[in-house]
């Protein structure tokens, strides 16, 4: 598969699911229901998930939108009769339980849906995705729904956004990472400032360079969002971040190298954090793929690799081959974005995806910023109606 293809199928913006959906027909075979709509396109549901999702008050809480039965307390029923009308379905079951079903909730949930990407990102490389990711002011985002739908849905296609004249205190920085989701407290605590200090047991706390990675592979769940503010940079120069698309990278490790692509999405790398009274430890694929076999999560950092041992001598030099074939996108100049961050501009990037890097610099360089967890920022773009 090439890349244009592997690119077009992540940038697919369609949808099974019509405006406005209308019904011609339905018909029942013994446990299943088929739904023709006007388009005359089929729907396709067993009538043990139909039970389940039935909203009536009896069935469904509305109030909390939770069901009101244990799954043990659903009857295992059939289907006596349906009657439909343009939009709703009405059903009658064999225990004398009526349930109405619309034809746009169920609509999103037939089979024939299955495979239709959730969530298709839009793959980038190189300093192009700088004209394309959404820039404002913190006036225009904060409190501002409008506002807030761009830098979501920077976010979700690019996996960046910037927000401009923030006021370069910990304190401005907050109100922003509160309206993306809110700050995630970590070993390191919520809100935080990198800058150089020996004593602390992490390379970012140094001035050398920084080759890409994401951060926190030694969490069971590492971080969803990274927000970064240069608060201050005096007396120097260098430390211009480095951003990289780990998505974009991967496709074309699987374009390059499938056998090393496939290695990294089953091969679990462990990764390490000791220091500072902790340690933590978690194995995962450095590539995690979703149920469509699309990527979901990359988790890529050479620095917080633990010592391993391997079950033979063929997989210690395919796990160095596969690492190093995929580092080799991550550093490639020309799939990078650098962008110098001066106090007032803040950037946040999808830590499951984006991977970050600094070059070296000389002088004081305070970069302020937090976490977001993933549960937090995709539920304020749920919220949102992004997703």
């Amino acid at each position: 598969m090439s890349l244009t293809r592997v690119t077009n199928k992540y940038n697919l913006r369609q949808s099974s699911v019509s405006l406005v959906a209308l019904i011609k027909g339905a018909t029942v075979d013994r446990t299943t229901l088929k739904l023709r709509l006007h388009n005359d396109s089929v729907l396709t549901f067993e009538d043990c998930w139909l039970r389940d999702h039935c909203r009536c008050p009896e069935c469904y809480h509305s109030s909390t939108n939770q069901r009101a039965h244990h799954i043990l307390d659903i009857p295992e029923v059939m289907i006596q009769s349906v009657k439909t009308n343009d939009t709703n379905v009405e059903i009658k079951w064999n225990d004398g339980h009526k349930s109405t079903y619309n034809v746009n909730f169920l609509e999103r949930y037939g089979y024939e849906n299955w495979k239709q990407p959730k969530w298709p990102p839009v793959l980038w490389c190189g300093d192009s995705v700088a004209t394309k990711i959404a820039r404002m002011s913190d006036k225009e985002f904060v409190n501002n729904i409008e506002g807030e739908k761009k830098v979501f849905q920077s976010l979700l296609d690019y996996g960046i956004a910037v927000i401009e004249q923030v006021e370069p205190t910990m304190e401005a920085t907050e109100v922003i990472c509160q309206a993306l989701g809110g700050v995630q407290h970590t070993m390191f605590g919520g809100m935080w400032k990198v800058s150089t200090n020996p004593e602390h047991a992490d390379t970012a706390y140094t001035n050398i360079t920084l080759k890409q990675h994401t951060d926190n592979t030694y969490f069971t769940e590492p971080a969803g969002l990274q927000i970064f503010h240069c608060t201050e940079h005096t007396n120097g120069t260098g430390g211009e971040n480095v951003f990289i698309d780990g998505f974009y990278a991967a496709m074309k490790l699987k374009e390059e190298h499938p056998e090393d692509f496939e290695f990294l999405t089953k091969f679990e790398v462990e990764a390490q954090y000791i220091g500072d009274g902790r340690f933590q430890k978690h194995s995962a694929p450095v590539i995690q793929l979703d149920k469509f076999n699309n990527i979901k999560h990359i988790r890529f950092n050479s620095y917080d690799r633990s010592p391993m041992t391997f079950k033979n001598s063929q997989e210690c030099r395919t796990y160095y081959r596969a690492l190093r074939n995929l580092a080799r996108y991550f550093e490639d100049p020309k799939n990078q974005w650098q962008i110098k961050l001066i106090p007032g501009t803040l950037l946040a990037f999808d830590n499951f995806r984006v991977l970050h890097g600094r070059t070296a610099f000389t002088g004081k360089r305070i970069l302020c910023g937090s976490y977001v967890s993933r549960s937090d920022w995709l539920d304020k773009a749920r919220t949102l109606g992004l997703l």
